[in-house]
């Protein structure tokens, strides 16, 4: 498949994954659920009816922001490939950005198994906080400060093996074997990480205070 049918097919499942979660997973009962003692009903009726109304607007930004995450991973990338003296090309490293993007389809399909079919008894708090195989799930997140809980959900065996991933399809690309290639993409993908990670806190903080 090349970078355009790839990119919808990616598009396409995220889209369905939405969906379903919107609709089978949080449900309109557990919103009223959770914003119960909280707002008054006639509110939170007001907010559903939104909801259901602009519903369509997740669905027609999905592609942007697909595209604006890839582009800025793949810069980062080309970025690091030339201050370690690789030769590659955007082309190149934007294909392998996106086959590595699937990866993040597991923990979506995970958290649709999980409380569709396993733990049928969930709050909204508890898909609020799904993030499989992370260091959140080590510490009761009632107790812990809300600027830790994005990087504890960062902080997971997704990133180790999309990381995994990255560095396989840039093994081609760079023209190196795994382990060389591993050794360019840990750094280089995980400081963007680290980055990220330091901005979404630092907006965290600030926001709560």
């Amino acid at each position: 498949m090349n970078k355009i049918h790839l990119y919808l097919f990616l598009v396409i499942i995220s889209g369905l994954i939405t969906y379903t979660s919107q609709n089978l997973i949080i449900t309109d009962d557990l919103i009223i659920e959770h914003l119960g003692s909280q707002m008054s009903f006639d509110r939170i009726g007001q907010m559903l009816d939104f909801r259901d109304q602009w519903a369509w607007i997740n669905y027609a930004i999905l592609p942007i922001i697909y595209l604006l995450k890839f582009i800025f991973i793949t810069l980062w990338v080309l970025s690091g490939s030339i201050l370690f003296g690789y030769k590659s090309s955007f082309k190149q490293i934007f294909q392998v950005v996106i086959v590595a993007e699937f990866v993040w389809l597991i923990p979506s399909f995970l958290m649709i198994i999980w409380f569709g079919f396993i733990d049928t008894n969930y709050t909204f708090v508890d898909v609020q906080y799904f993030q499989p195989l992370s260091l959140l799930n080590i510490f009761d997140v009632g107790s812990l400060d809300s600027w830790l809980v994005f990087p504890l959900k960062s902080l997971n065996l997704f990133e180790i093996t999309y990381m995994v991933v990255l560095a396989l399809g840039l093994r081609k690309v760079l023209k190196k074997d795994f382990n060389s290639s591993l050794s360019f993409t840990v750094p280089v993908y995980g400081s963007g990480l680290i980055t990220w990670i330091i901005f979404i806190t630092f907006l965290s903080i600030n926001l709560s205070a």
